[in-house]
């Protein structure tokens, strides 16, 4: 399976009974290159992912930038799950051995723990396969 269909898959299907999805996603590597992203997910450039992975284990970190738009950290889950929102429009970032997951909604419709659940699992997913 490619990486674009690893998005399509598995990140950007229904999350409810009426066909909701993540606005966008992507498989960024820590490195900031871009494995696979949906067509809608914006630009993210290498100090982007570098604000990711640093927001997930400094505490002083109040906000990480993504194609210039700041979101304001909410919460870090463990040192490898990051909650992010500006307004109605969130994102999920999950860390693994060598990628960051990165899923975008907008609440309503899609809330943040149905997010939070589709990226965490593909994250947990790649992690387990060695990625």
């Amino acid at each position: 399976m490619s990486w674009d269909a690893y998005i399509s898959d598995n990140l950007m299907v229904p999350l409810d009974q009426e066909g909701t999805t993540l606005t966008s996603a992507a498989i960024v590597g820590h490195d900031g290159g871009v494995w696979a992203k949906s067509a809608e997910f914006p630009f993210i450039s290498d100090r982007d992912t570098e604000q990711i992975l640093a927001a997930m284990t400094d505490s002083s970190i109040t906000y990480v930038s993504i194609d210039g738009v700041k979101y304001w950290k909410l919460s870090v889950i463990g040192d490898n799950l990051l909650r992010c929102r500006k307004d109605k429009v969130g994102f999920i970032a999950r860390k693994t051995r060598t990628a960051i997951v990165v899923g975008f909604y907008t609440d309503p419709p899609v809330s943040c723990q149905a997010s939070n659940k589709i990226v965490d699992e593909a994250g947990y997913y790649l992690e387990a396969n060695g990625c």
